[in-house]
């Protein structure tokens, strides 16, 4: 599915026939390469898969509540068979999505993390605030004095706090922001968690938690116009392509030619210099604003 001729934009050219040659050897009793490749595919979208469900099922989260941002050079490879796996809707592919991590630490601020062992009971309310408070100021003093070593002002700082909490006995923390009930924050994250809450049980601080941000200066992202043209792309090529087993007439079209508001359906691959874009027969994509790619399953 990766355009060999437009590998880092035309820079490096991939040699099908040797990759073939040594898929062969390897492919052991399996029936054909295109098989053998299926699999690999298939491998490590499962592995994926569960990856995701991991940060989302497990925790509470349904993945169809969400859109599946796919970055890096061979993200956009996979994103759309596994927001399917995950009944996922939605597949963002941001502009130069290589380059993604580096436009995160231009655009990231400066933050750290401190923070001290408290181990209060929260028997009385008000006593539980009083050592609470003393501590998280206590904290925030040492970190602001970083900061400012590090330039910034008080103005220039955001300040957030966060407590690790757990029923007594337990032998693992919840993390919660420090808020006016945090007791009920608490029991909801732990319903969300484990499945289920005890509000008469009691609970207790482990630490407190406090983060200082520091704003820094932001790049800012260009915005296009015509997002509402409805446009249909134009491909620069057609490639053939499997899918499922199926070898289809694949459009390809060159990601710095897609402008805001064109659209195409899949089949199709989105070729750049830092990343492969694979569109499923089934699935329909559109550039917006900002040139990111949104990829939806077609109803």
């Amino acid at each position: 599915r990766i355009a060999r001729e437009g590998f880092l934009g035309g820079e490096f050219v991939l040699d099908e026939r040797r990759t073939r040659k040594w898929m062969d050897r390897a492919r052991g009793p399996v029936r054909s390469v295109e098989a053998f490749a299926q699999g690999i595919l298939d491998v490590a979208n499962a592995v994926m898969e569960k990856a995701v469900r991991v940060i989302s099922v497990e925790r509470g989260h349904d993945p169809g509540d969400y859109t599946l941002v796919a970055f890096g050079g061979a993200g956009g490879l996979h994103a759309c068979e596994l927001a399917s796996a995950l009944d996922m809707p939605r597949v963002l592919v941001p502009r130069f999505p290589g380059g993604l991590s580096a436009l995160g630490i231009l655009r990231a601020d400066v933050a750290k993390d401190l923070s001290e062992t408290v181990r209060v009971r929260l028997s009385s309310t008000r006593e539980t605030r009083l050592v609470l408070e003393a501590a998280f100021s206590r904290v925030e003093r040492h970190g602001m004095r970083q900061m400012q070593l590090e330039g910034f002002s008080a103005r220039q700082v955001r300040t957030e706090r966060w407590l690790d909490l757990r029923y007594v006995g337990q032998a693992y923390e919840l993390t919660v922001p420090e808020a006016r009930d945090f007791a009920a924050a608490f029991h909801n994250a732990h319903e969300r968690r484990y499945g289920y809450a005890d509000p008469s049980r009691p609970i207790e601080v482990v630490n407190i938690r406090v983060r200082l941000v520091g704003r820094t200066p932001k790049p800012t992202l260009r915005r296009e116009r015509g997002a509402g043209s409805n446009r249909k792309a134009s491909a620069t090529g057609l490639r053939r392509a499997l899918f499922q087993g199926r070898a289809l007439e694949t459009p390809v079209y060159n990601r710095a030619n897609l402008h805001a508001g064109e659209r195409f359906a899949g089949p199709a691959i989105v070729s750049e210099y830092s990343a492969t874009t694979v569109v499923p027969p089934g699935w329909g994509a559109r550039v917006d604003l900002y040139g990111n790619l949104i990829l939806e399953a077609m109803r």
